[in-house]
């Protein structure tokens, strides 16, 4: 091992010191070695690059200004406060680590030297002794620190700061931003584990774990790069005091000024030791993220005491509680886990960073256990919700991924909780870090992608290019280039679980019927010559002595395939999936001559057909067609079609359409739809009123279900409160009965001159006594006032029961406001 000192830090080099770590792992090869050519991630990160990045970074900046005012302060000059918001600056990290990805695709001395500047206002919010979090450095939130960690997330943004520092350092070699991480690391062990400083606890050690994981494996991070055992150490210690020190209700100090919800102990998985979990439960995110800690932690240290309950834990969630996208946490109300196979589609959560979660988790379990069946269950989370969650244009985003829409969801271009956006904006750019691994001799090709990439073995380096259409093209062609003439090595492909009797491995799906003629065998050659090989834990393994220019070809057959769920999952009895290779498919009213809803799909005698879009933003996409199908029209009468099928992560990029996964399998089943919702022709509301309404206007514009194209559509109808400028106004809607709802959202009207996007809004219901309340907002959601998009808010508890709802808006002071349309969404 080698390593070099730069400013009293001592770095490691990547490839040498990851030869030293605990055997129980495999080596990863890291996103800084892969070098991408294909046609399907690579235009996606100079998508990223020159679209997505440049967005996160000015919707950001709010949590930027934060730290600059911080530093401020600390200087001792005057500024304005910081907002109280406690985790903004976590979305400028994230987007940080992302650009900091992007750097090794095309170094960028503009954005190098933004992130440098960026790193300096971050150091200079930074206290002497290594704390950095701006709402109480300048006390504008009344909490002591470190008082409440359950809730103000001081830990979660450092360790997206730590994850940060390491990006950037392995993309430029740049060492700023770590000497602020490990300043801050220092900080917080002496805080946390050692104590003696009275500013934190009285002089006690907090002994705390945090409300919202995510250390646990930035801590890691830290010790792959740094070589310093203090890191992991931490992140073991975070881990093994989870429940164990988790403060009761009853017990904790609230500040005066400041109430919040308390966190039950299953919702941040304090409820039992780490340990002892068998169960995947509580809020999605800060569960897969621990999951991830765990798996790192327990690798690298040689701790084998994790292992059950992350097996337990995974087999719960693909037995039970993961959607066929890979999507988890179906329950809206707690962005999290339900019940054992509650998995509804139409109100189907499923965050985008709990489906980067899953991708996180499962990936350290296969670098654990050298199993493929966690790469499957981490592709299918990646091209399917994951990649959902962001627009094909790189600009517009879903926080939660339905299965099915009726045609009232659509992408939002920021959200007042920025959390997903920002983590697609780091996390694609990592997906040529989880091709390849490898472990003396042997070499893991675990994700399929046009790249090449020098592998360094016990026997020598190889170098590897692979060729590729993945996911859309069946083959993949690898040429082997070692160091040595007849150097013994094993390559390992993987056999992916969606060529076998399932799309995914776990007990929920299954295809229907038998494996087609052209899908009964995937095949391997090396220099042509058929190969027989044996799958064991879904790879087959290549031992030879290899020499330079040797060819492999591996051909994974990809027919159209028809997929079940087990009879336990209620909302999928009778209805039928269709997927292609890694790919679920679903079916978009744009292709189509009926809404997706209505459509009946049996999987008998079907000779569909696939087609590569040529044009148009669905340019280079795989389009599933001639399905025979039948629909029910909007007067009860049953049509035969035929079917258009496209990848579920393009849905909504052209316009607002209707959208469906799960297909009935049957008329009679076809019958039974709502297709008067369906069509358009249900609403909740029996009538509005407002405190003012423009003569030209009316209220009743507002839900009649038109979706706008933007905040200054002028083709259809709206609200408006001209010419009273500056005027609290309130918009009472009343149910026609007490319906209970998981979401309401408004879209606000802008136009050139009088009316804005209000100063401020906030809701009110009528419940089933009549009594009015204020609406209890989810924890991370925010009244955002964001153009060309709705801005939804949920409740706390996944739904309240109204009669009536009131939306108050403060305008701008020289300003009347306007809406176009709200939405209300029904609980199921």
């Amino acid at each position: 091992m080698f390593c070099f000192m730069f400013k009293g830090i001592t770095f490691f080099s990547i490839s040498v010191f990851f030869t030293t770590l605990a055997t129980a792992q495999l080596m990863p090869i890291s996103f800084d070695k892969v070098d991408l050519q294909d046609n399907f991630w690579k235009p996606r990160m100079v998508l990223q690059k020159k679209v997505l990045v440049p967005v996160a970074f000015e919707r950001t900046s709010v949590g930027l200004e934060n730290l600059r005012r911080a530093g401020k302060i600390l200087k001792g000059e005057k500024t304005e406060l910081p907002n109280t918001s406690r985790f903004d600056t976590s979305d400028l990290y994230k987007v940080i680590e992302g650009a900091a990805y992007l750097l090794k695709l095309e170094r960028d001395s503009k954005l190098e030297a933004k992130i440098d500047e960026i790193a300096e206002i971050i150091k200079s919010a930074m206290e002497s002794d290594g704390y950095i979090y701006p709402p109480i450095t300048a006390k504008t939130i009344n909490f002591k620190r470190y008082e409440d960690v359950l809730h103000n997330h001081e830990l979660y943004n450092m360790g997206h700061l730590y994850e940060a520092s390491v990006a950037y350092y392995l993309a430029t070699g740049k060492t700023n931003l770590l000497e602020i991480a490990k300043a801050n690391a220092k900080h917080i062990n002496n805080a946390f584990f050692i104590g003696g400083d009275p500013k934190y606890n009285d002089g006690k050690p907090v002994n705390q774990a945090p409300g919202h994981q995510e250390i646990e494996l930035a801590l890691v991070k830290m010790y792959k790069v740094t070589g310093d055992k203090l890191y992991l150490d931490m992140a073991k210690k975070f881990l093994d005091i989870r429940h164990y020190t988790f403060v009761k209700k009853d017990k904790i100090v609230r500040s005066k000024a400041v109430k919040l919800a308390h966190m039950e102990g299953s919702y941040a998985q304090q409820h039992q030791p780490v340990r002892e979990q068998r169960k995947a439960v509580g809020h999605a995110v800060r569960a897969t993220y621990m999951y991830s800690g765990m798996a790192d932690v327990g690798s690298i240290s040689g701790d084998t005491s994790y292992t059950p309950a992350l097996k337990a834990v995974w087999k719960d969630i693909v037995n039970t509680k993961m959607h066929i996208t890979g999507g988890l946490g179906a329950v809206a109300g707690i962005e999290g886990f339900g019940d054992e196979y509650v998995l509804p589609n139409e109100t189907a959560y499923d965050e985008t960073c709990a489906a980067i979660g899953n991708i996180l988790f499962n990936y350290r379990m296969f670098l654990l256990e050298r199993d493929a069946k966690y790469i499957d269950v981490a592709e299918v989370a990646l091209f399917n919700n994951t990649l959902c969650g962001v627009s094909l244009s790189g600009d517009k985003f879903f926080y939660a991924n339905p299965l099915e829409s009726y045609g009232n969801v659509d992408r939002s271009h920021w959200f007042g909780c920025a959390c997903c956006p920002t983590n697609i904006a780091r996390v694609i750019p990592q997906v040529s870090g989880m091709m390849y691994a490898h472990e003396k001799n042997n070499i893991y090709c675990a994700l399929y992608a046009s790249s090449s990439v020098e592998i360094q073995l016990k026997s020598g380096k190889v170098n590897l290019t692979q060729v590729s259409d993945y996911p859309f093209d069946e083959n993949v062609k690898l040429t082997i280039s070692p160091q040595h003439n007849k150097q013994l090595f094993t390559l390992k492909l993987r056999i992916p679980t969606w060529t076998t009797h399932q799309f995914v491995t776990g007990q929920l799906y299954s295809y229907i019927g038998e494996i087609p003629e052209i899908a009964k065998k995937w095949s391997v050659s090396v220099n042509g010559k058929l190969q027989k090989l044996v799958v064991e834990n879904g790879f087959v393994s290549i031992k030879r002595k290899w020499k330079k220019g040797d060819v492999v070809k591996l051909h994974l057959p990809m027919p159209v395939r028809f997929n079940k769920s087990v009879e336990r999952v209620v909302e999928n009895r009778d209805r039928i999936a269709i997927t292609r290779g890694p790919l679920v498919y679903c079916a978009e009213s744009i292709d189509n001559l009926a809404p997706a809803n209505v459509w009946c799909v049996s999987e008998q005698n079907q000779y569909p057909i696939i087609e590569k879009q040529k044009l148009g933003v669905l340019k280079g996409v795989d389009v599933i067609k001639n399905i025979d199908a039948k629909y029910i029209d909007k007067y009860g009468k049953i049509n035969v079609g035929k079917l258009t099928l496209i990848p579920y992560y393009a849905w909504n990029n052209r316009g607002d359409s209707s959208m469906n996964i799960w297909f009935v399998d049957n008329e009679k089943c076809l019958l039974t739809l709502p297709i008067d919702r369906i069509y358009g022709r249900i609403n909740f509301i029996k009538n509005a009123s407002a405190t003012h309404t423009y003569s030209g206007d009316k209220i009743k514009h507002t839900y009649n279900g038109n979706v706008p194209k933007s905040s200054a559509d002028n083709s259809i109808g709206r609200w408006t409160s001209f010419p009273q400028i500056g005027a609290q106004q309130a918009l009472t809607y009343t149910l026609k009965n007490p319906t209970k709802l998981s979401e309401i959202a408004v879209y606000w009207y802008q136009d050139t001159s009088a009316i804005r996007i209000p100063q401020s809004w906030d809701i009110e219901y009528c419940n089933e006594s009549g009594k009015w309340q204020k609406f209890p907002i989810y924890l991370t959601d925010s009244y955002s006032t964001l153009k060309d998009q709705f801005n939804a808010v949920h409740p706390t508890n996944g739904s309240i029961t109204a009669t009536a709802i009131k939306i108050n808006v403060k305008p701008q002071p020289k300003y009347a406001v306007g809406i176009l349309q709200i939405k209300l969404t029904e609980a199921k």
